[in-house]
């Protein structure tokens, strides 16, 4: 389904897609859910891809639910990137690359993940909370019992696309065919790293567990700036900084695989655990 405010004044930069090799803070999201998982439910999974900066994993109580995000900024702010809350919905955010930051920024920001963490226990919930979707860029999203990515481009464009008992992957490019003419210039670690997830995803050994799909968020096949795990060519370059990993079960609370590293110095330290859905939100 296709929602529009009205038609984007934008015309294509070129009459081709042109993929360029620049260093952008990205993401690597997927998720598979129905009979593609094993034990049922839905797996979802972000990489997420930044300059070196500091992180944490928080708490927050929203305006219903209780949710676990992933924060990342400087040490005197930090904003929500995804996370999980206590009625088994997840969402996780990626940066629309192909439209240029300033562009992106003059929309505002409107607190989409927060919102929808806080109030929205379903994909279906959360796909009526139109007004949240006017800002250029990505949503992953999961219950167990459907799987979703949102595009929203400018003017008020977004799609979405909605999978049952399959798999979904996005980086950091439009794919949608009403969203895929704000595709200006498209980065080729996007383009290398969803080939990349959707060649694994494809792989005839599903159903997944969620040590697959950890599996598939540490893989190095294409170097150091265009696999899914990025170790970066330079220090101060876009590298993976964390994997969340999210089992959304039908009845019972979800669990969370967590590798994050907190200091912007930690490569190669990341802290790494996991925790069950009665430990996940116990007496919080």
């Amino acid at each position: 389904m296709k929602f529009s405010l009205k038609k984007t004044a934008w015309a294509l930069a070129a009459a081709g897609l042109i993929l360029l090799p620049w260093q952008a803070k990205a993401c690597t999201l997927f998720a598979a859910q129905g009979s593609a998982v094993e034990g049922g439910g839905a797996i979802i999974v972000k990489n997420r891809d930044e300059h070196p900066m500091y992180q944490e994993m928080r708490y927050h109580q929203g305006h219903v639910y209780r949710y676990y995000g992933i924060y990342g900024g400087n040490e005197d702010h930090m904003s929500l990137t995804g996370g999980v809350n206590e009625a088994g919905f997840a969402v996780f955010s990626a940066v629309a690359e192909p439209i240029p930051k300033d562009v992106r920024l003059a929309y505002g920001k409107r607190g989409t993940l927060a919102a929808l963490l806080g109030n929205c226990s379903s994909v279906k919930e959360a796909l009526e909370m139109k007004d949240y979707f006017k800002s250029p860029g990505f949503f992953l999203m999961a219950d167990a019992h459907e799987i979703a990515y949102v595009e929203i481009g400018e003017d008020g464009i977004w799609d979405v696309k909605t999978e049952e008992n399959g798999t979904l992957a996005h980086t950091n490019h439009f794919l949608l065919p009403d969203l895929t003419q704000f595709n200006h210039k498209i980065g080729r670690s996007s383009s290398t790293r969803l080939h990349r997830i959707d060649e694994l995803l494809s792989e005839p050994h599903a159903p997944y567990t969620l040590d697959d799909m950890i599996a598939f968020s540490e893989d190095e096949h294409d170097g150091p700036n265009d696999s899914i795990w990025r170790t970066g060519s330079r220090k101060d370059g876009v590298q993976t900084l964390a994997t969340i990993g999210v089992w959304l079960h039908d009845d019972a609370k979800p669990d969370i695989y967590v590798k994050i590293r907190y200091s912007p110095d930690d490569q190669g330290k990341e802290d790494i655990y996991q925790l069950d859905g009665a430990h996940l939100f116990l007496s919080r």
